[in-house]
C-alpha cells in the first residue's frame, strides 16, 4: 500500500468519525452553528479526497451529503428526525465504501439510491421556512463583509469577545427615520454598538436610504443566541442579515490569526509538524506496522539478553558482567520507549460509541444521554483493541437491559431520559474503564434464583453469598437472568467472554449495582503489554513460569507443616491453611514424581489462598509474555507463553484459574 493511499484511508476514517460525532451534536442541538459548519466542512473534504483518488461513487454521495448540509447551514432546511436518519445512512454507506477500498482497492457498494434520496430531499425543500441558526443571516461568512477597520480601530471592538455585523433593512417608507430610531434604541439596550455604516450620527440624522449597517457585541453571552431571532420579525424591520466577523476584526485590528479556513491543523486528518513560526518538528505519524516491527525486534533483544546472560553464567566470564549490565540498561530504555510509542488514547475505540448508543436507543424508543470522560488517557494499542468488543457489549447491555423505557422511568419517579457514562482514569501503570448507567440495576434475588436453576453451586451456598459475590455469578459461562433473547444482548449473556478477555490481558472486572438505581461495571487494565519478571519452576522434565508478583514465598516441603486430609494436602502457615496444588497432576506432566525435596510456592493471599508443589526452581528473569488468542485463550491455568533465549517456549501459569 502506497503512503498516499494509506494516508487517504486514515484521513477518511478520521473524517467519518468526526462527521458522525458532529451530526450527533447537531441532532442534539439543531441551532449549533459550530456543528453545522463542522459537518459541512468534513463532507466537503471527503468529496474532494474521494474525487482526487478516483472513487466516483463515494465522491457523488459525499457531494449530495454536502449539498443537503449546505441547505441546513443556510437555514433553508430544518433538522428533523427523518433527515438525520438519512444523513446517518449516507455516512454509514461512506464508511462501508472506505472499508471496501481499504480491503480491496475497489468500491462494491452502489450508493445511487441514497444519493437519489438526498437529492429528492433537497429538491423537496423549496419554499420551506425554518429558523436559521444564531449568527446565520443573509451573510454567513466574514469574507462577504467589507469591514471598516479604520472606524473600528477607534473603538473597543479589537478587545471584544465577539463582533457581529448587522445588515438592517428599514424600507423607504415615510417614517423610516422614526423606525430607525426605534431599531437603534432596541439594539443599544442589549448590545454595545461599536460603529455604523453610515456613521451613527448620520443614521440619527436620517442620512441613510433604506437601511444601515451596525457592528455590535452582545452585552452577555446569553444574548448572542438571540441576535438573529430577536430582530427577524421586528415590526420596524423588513429584514436583517447577521454575520459573525470576530475573526476578521481580530486579524484586521490586532494581527491575530483567526479560524478563517474553518478548522485547525488537527482537523485536517493529519499531524501538523511545523507551525507558522517555523518551530521544530514535535511529532510525526508512524504506521502501526512499523511500531509492531520495532516492538518485535525489542522482544528479540530481550530474548537475546537472556541467552547472553545464561551463556556468561555457564562460562563464568565475570569480566563482561559490567558490559552486560550496561546492555540491560540500554535494552530497558528501548523497551520503555517502544511501549510509550504503542500508547494510543481510549478515544481511538470510544469515538464510535456515541453513534452506537444513539442508534440502539432510537431503535428501542429510549431516551439516553451518553457521556464520555477521561477518554484521552492512553494505553497500549493491543490491549485497547482487545477491549473494543467487551466495551461494546457492556454498553449494549446498559442500553438494552439497564436503562428502562421512558414511561417506566417516569412511573418510578426518574427522569424519562437515562444516562450512560464511560469514565477513564489512570493511576501509574493501571487504567480503569467504567461503564455506569442509572437504570434498573441488577436484582440479586433474581440472580440467586437463576444460579440455583443453573446448578452453579449449592442453594445453601448461593443464599449465603454477600451481594457483591452474587453479582460475580453473572460471569459464570452461559449465565443470564433474561427470559427473552433480544437483538442486542442480555445482561449476563456473554459476560463470561468479557471476563475471559479482560483476564487474558492481565486485567480485572468488577460489578457494583444498586437495584432500581443503576449498575457500574469497572475494568482495571494494565497500561502496557506484559513484560514482567517470572519465576521458572521445574515439573518433571518440563519448565513453567510463575509471575513473581503472584509469589509470596518459596520453601522446601520438608520444612513446612503439611497435613493430609482425604486425598488432599493442606499447608498450615501463620494460623492459616492453604490447599496445595500438585502442578504435576494439575498440568498432567509425565514423570513428575513427588520428592522429599520438592518446593512449595505460596501465592499471595490477596490473589488466591493456595500453594503449589513443584520439583525444583530454575531462577527468574524478565520476559515478554504473549497472551493466547482464539481457542487457546480459554485454557484454564495458563495465561500465555514466553520464548527464552534458546528458543524454548515456556508456558506462564495463571495462578487464579489453575
Amino acid at each position: 500500500m502506497s503512503d498516499v493511499f494509506d494516508t487517504f484511508i486514515r484521513e477518511s476514517q478520521d473524517d467519518l468519525l468526526q462527521l458522525n460525532n458532529s451530526l450527533l451534536a447537531l441532532e442534539d442541538n439543531p441551532t449549533d452553528a459550530e456543528a453545522i459548519d463542522a459537518v459541512f466542512r468534513v463532507s466537503h473534504n471527503l468529496k474532494g479526497n474521494f474525487g482526487a483518488m478516483g472513487f466516483e461513487a463515494p465522491s457523488d454521495l459525499a457531494h449530495a451529503l454536502e449539498d443537503l448540509l449546505d441547505e441546513v447551514r443556510e437555514g433553508n432546511m430544518a433538522v428533523t428526525n427523518d433527515r438525520m436518519n438519512l444523513l446517518f445512512e449516507a455516512v454509514d454507506s461512506l464508511d462501508k465504501m472506505v472499508t471496501q477500498i481499504d480491503e480491496s482497492g475497489e468500491v462494491q457498494l452502489d450508493p445511487s439510491a441514497t444519493v437519489a434520496q438526498l437529492r429528492a430531499e433537497i429538491d423537496g425543500s423549496d419554499g420551506e421556512e425554518v429558523a436559521a441558526p444564531p449568527g446565520d443571516g443573509d451573510d454567513s461568512t466574514d469574507e462577504s463583509v467589507d469591514v471598516p477597520f479604520d472606524t473600528l480601530a477607534e473603538t473597543e471592538a479589537a478587545s471584544a469577545e465577539s463582533v457581529f455585523h448587522l445588515d438592517l433593512s428599514i424600507g423607504d417608507g415615510e417614517s423610516n427615520l422614526v423606525d430607525a430610531m426605534f431599531v437603534l434604541g432596541d439594539i443599544q439596550d442589549g448590545y454595545t454598538v461599536h460603529a455604523g455604516v453610515p456613521a451613527i450620527t448620520d443614521i440619527e440624522s436620517g442620512e441613510f436610504e433604506d437601511g444601515f449597517e451596525l457592528y455590535v457585541t452582545p452585552d452577555s453571552s446569553a444574548d448572542a443566541d438571540k441576535i438573529f431571532e430577536e430582530y427577524d420579525d421586528h415590526r420596524y424591520l423588513e429584514s436583517v442579515g447577521v454575520t459573525d466577523v470576530t475573526d476578521a476584526v481580530k486579524r484586521g485590528l490586532t494581527g491575530e490569526e483567526g479560524d478563517e479556513d474553518g478548522g485547525s491543523p488537527e482537523d485536517s486528518g493529519g499531524e501538523s509538524v511545523l507551525d507558522n513560526h517555523g518551530t521544530e518538528i514535535e511529532s510525526i505519524r508512524v504506521d502501526v506496522t512499523t511500531i509492531d516491527e520495532l516492538y518485535n525486534q525489542v522482544e528479540e533483544m530481550v530474548t537475546s539478553r537472556i541467552k547472553l546472560r545464561n551463556t556468561i553464567e555457564e562460562l563464568g566470564v565475570s569480566e563482561v558482567e559490567k558490559e552486560l549490565s550496561e546492555h540491560d540498561k540500554i535494552t530497558s530504555r528501548i523497551q520503555d520507549t517502544v511501549l510509550e510509542m504503542r500508547l494510543v488514547p481510549v478515544r481511538t475505540i470510544a469515538g464510535h460509541f456515541p453513534r452506537l448508543v444513539r442508534d440502539i436507543a432510537q431503535d428501542q424508543g429510549k431516551e439516553i444521554t451518553f457521556e464520555m470522560t477521561g477518554v484521552d488517557i492512553e494505553m497500549d494499542r493491543s490491549i485497547l483493541n482487545e477491549m473494543r468488543d467487551p466495551l461494546v457489549h457492556l454498553i449494549r447491555n446498559a442500553i438494552d437491559h439497564g436503562i428502562e423505557d421512558p414511561d417506566v422511568r417516569e412511573a418510578k419517579g426518574k427522569p424519562r431520559g437515562g444516562t450512560i457514562e464511560l469514565r477513564g482514569t489512570r493511576e501509574r501503570d493501571t487504567v480503569t474503564l467504567a461503564i455506569e448507567d442509572d437504570g434498573a440495576g441488577l436484582d440479586p434475588e433474581r440472580i440467586r434464583k437463576k444460579a440455583i436453576e443453573k446448578d452453579v453451586m449449592s442453594p445453601a451456598k448461593i443464599q449465603s453469598l454477600e451481594r457483591s459475590a452474587v453479582y460475580e455469578l453473572i460471569f459464570h459461562p452461559g449465565f443470564s437472568t433474561n427470559d427473552e433473547v433480544t437483538d442486542i444482548s442480555g445482561r449476563g449473556v456473554g459476560m463470561d467472554v468479557v471476563n475471559r478477555v479482560v483476564q487474558s490481558v492481565d486485567g480485572d472486572i468488577d460489578v457494583e449495582s444498586e437495584p432500581g438505581e443503576g449498575t457500574c461495571v469497572t475494568l482495571t487494565l494494565p497500561v502496557s503489554v506484559a513484560i514482567e519478571r517470572v519465576l521458572f519452576v521445574e515439573i518433571g522434565e518440563e519448565a513453567y513460569g510463575i509471575p513473581i508478583k503472584n509469589v509470596d514465598d518459596i520453601s522446601v516441603i520438608s520444612d513446612l507443616d503439611v497435613q493430609s486430609i482425604d486425598d488432599s494436602k493442606i499447608l498450615s502457615h501463620d494460623s492459616k491453611t492453604y490447599p496445595i496444588i500438585d502442578l504435576g497432576e494439575s498440568l498432567s506432566v509425565p514423570n513428575s514424581q513427588q520428592e522429599d525435596d520438592d518446593l512449595i510456592v505460596r501465592v499471595k493471599d490477596d490473589i488466591r489462598k493456595v500453594a503449589m508443589r513443584c520439583n525444583g526452581m530454575n531462577g527468574q528473569e524478565e520476559v515478554v509474555i504473549k497472551p493466547f488468542h482464539g481457542s487457546l485463550s480459554s485454557t484454564e491455568g495458563i495465561s500465555g507463553a514466553s520464548v527464552l533465549g534458546e528458543g524454548d517456549v515456556v508456558m506462564i501459569l495463571d495462578v487464579e484459574s489453575l
